[in-house]
């Protein structure tokens, strides 16, 4: 099939197919009869395989050298995928019983109790966030600390950056360049001003962002082409 209809298929963007054809990941091997290059079967079974290694948390030149590793078994890449499934599973399960219950209250005519109603934010919570009781604790109380006006211009720090990753990303700048690695710098200073330096912090907003994607995880803010970027550039900054 052609990229476009692969994009349909899978949910993924032309964008991000391509990226993926830039880097060797997963590159069409097979051609139509007018000659266009189109992704055979082969080619399929390759991109399941990058994108539960990147839900897993595997960064893409990771994924490409695993991937190429003549020792490679394509099943271990299942079962690690099929746990993380089972996990975000049970985690909705409960929230669906605990959903049931206060509809079950409610059209008995009830009231849920204060301890239903804390027991389905919790839920819903531990559905939809990576991070610890200890951590969104924590997040909250900076959050508060700093207000709100420092908050939205952190915000459009992370706007501001990004738009500045995808020009040079967009005109073909080594990420070794000077300007890319000031850019890299900032971003490091904003993740330790969010972070607060706390590595497990970090842990938990990679996990998100690796889940997630960087659009939902951002709320549109970076695309995935953009965030490996200024990861290679983070990779040249370290060494």
């Amino acid at each position: 099939m052609r990229v476009g209809e692969l994009a349909e298929a899978t949910g993924l963007t032309v964008r991000t197919l391509h990226h993926y054809d830039a880097l060797g990941l997963v590159t069409p091997s097979g051609r139509t009869g007018g000659g266009h290059r189109e992704y055979a079967a082969a080619d399929v079974r390759r991109l399941y395989q990058v994108v539960a290694l990147r839900r897993l948390g595997f960064a893409l030149h990771d994924v490409k050298a695993l991937l190429d590793g003549a020792a490679y078994d394509p099943r271990e890449t299942v079962r690690r995928h099929l746990a993380e499934s089972a996990r975000r599973v049970a985690a909705e399960t409960e929230l669906r019983q605990r959903l049931t219950h206060l509809l079950a209250v409610l059209d008995r005519g009830g009231e849920p109790t204060t301890e239903d109603l804390l027991r389905a934010v919790e839920a819903t919570t531990m559905s939809e966030t990576y991070y610890t009781p200890e951590q969104r604790a924590e997040l909250e109380r900076r959050r508060t600390e700093l207000g709100d006006d420092a908050m939205a211009r952190a915000q459009q720090d992370w706007v501001d950056l990004y738009a500045a990753l995808k020009v040079e990303l967009d005109a073909g700048t080594d990420p070794a360049d000077s300007r890319v690695q000031a850019l890299a710098a900032k971003a490091r200073e904003l993740l330790a001003a969010f972070t607060g330096g706390d590595p497990a912090m970090y842990a938990s907003l990679k996990r998100m962002y690796d889940a997630e994607g960087p659009e939902t995880a951002s709320r549109g803010v970076a695309d995935a082409a953009t965030q490996e970027y200024l990861q290679r550039a983070i990779q040249v900054a370290r060494g």
